[in-house]
């Protein structure tokens, strides 16, 4: 006798929305999921998948869900790079051992590939005297269900805003490579990258770039409905060049996960020198400010 219980948060705002909820060891992942959704709020018509921690994309285990598993079988397994499992087969006791989780371990759950709504789940509580196949069942919740899954998701109140002098100055799309660059001249500023620039006939515009404060690092894009922070970078304790290397190697991490993204959601495989190339500016400008080192 052996059921678990996990505290389902969302991840942009984990404080203001979870969802306990018990389920037996001999019940599936894909039946914990068909509890998850409707208790948050999100209906049941897209892919998804439950993952190690909260490594989302990055997981080197995925347990999908029985429809892209069947799916997935017919690609070419030398281009996965992580170990797949049908979320219909594994059963919640034995992904618990496959994973080694231990009480407060986590694992994540990504929901529909285009919106990307993320949640993690922490181990609370092994309950030795419920039975295994209890079915999932949520004994505690905290905040509102999502209202309309099809808006993008909110970031919460605990997330930085974009940080000045940039919140005031950026347009909504996107901005002059050479207004970008003008910004090194304001205080507290050190550096500033473009990443994607774009040529229009107005000139060089740019919808990624990442900027350096005296003590902190951001990776910035472009998505709907505006600018939004992908990276944060502590520059505590950090040289001005240590920050500078720490910003650069964010920066490639994300363009490594856009590429996972973009190869889960087109079904394409997109190698190294595909992930290089989109380094091109990066590397371009830390050789202009004399880091080509980094």
């Amino acid at each position: 006798m052996t059921a678990y219980r996990f505290r389902i948060k969302f991840d942009p705002d984990p404080t203001s929305l979870w969802r306990d909820i018990v389920v037996g060891a001999d019940r599936t992942i894909t039946e914990l999921q068909s509890a998850i959704n409707p208790a948050v709020g999100l209906d049941q018509g897209h892919l998804w998948f439950v993952g190690e921690d909260e490594d989302y994309w990055d997981s080197a285990v995925k347990y999908q869900c029985p429809q892209e598993y069947e799916e997935s079988l017919s690609g070419d397994p030398l281009l996965r790079t992580e170990r797949i499992e049908n979320a219909g087969d594994v059963m919640i006791g034995e992904m618990i051992r496959q994973l080694g989780l231990e009480q407060y371990d986590r694992i994540c759950y990504l929901y529909d590939y285009g919106d990307e709504w993320r949640f993690y789940a922490i181990l609370k509580e092994v309950l030795s005297d419920e039975p295994s196949d209890k079915e999932p069942a949520i004994v505690k919740e905290k905040g509102d269900p999502i209202n309309d899954q099809y808006d993008p998701p909110e970031t919460g109140e605990s997330d930085p805003p974009l940080p000045e002098p940039l919140y005031s100055v950026l347009p909504e799309t996107a901005v002059p490579v050479a207004d970008l660059r003008g910004l090194e001249e304001r205080d507290r500023v050190v550096h500033v990258i473009p990443l994607l620039s774009l040529e229009t006939g107005f000139g060089a515009v740019c919808e990624r770039f990442a900027i350096q404060f005296e003590d902190t690092g951001y990776v910035i894009e472009n998505f709907q409905p505006g600018w939004q922070i992908v990276e944060e970078v502590d520059g505590v304790d950090k040289t001005e060049e240590e920050l500078l290397a720490a910003l650069a190697d964010a920066v490639r991490e994300w363009h490594a996960e856009i590429a996972e993204i973009s190869g889960a959601v087109t079904g394409q495989h997109f190698d190294e020198e595909t992930v290089e190339a989109m380094h091109v500016e990066l590397e371009a400008e830390l050789e202009r400010k004399g880091y080509g080192h980094l």
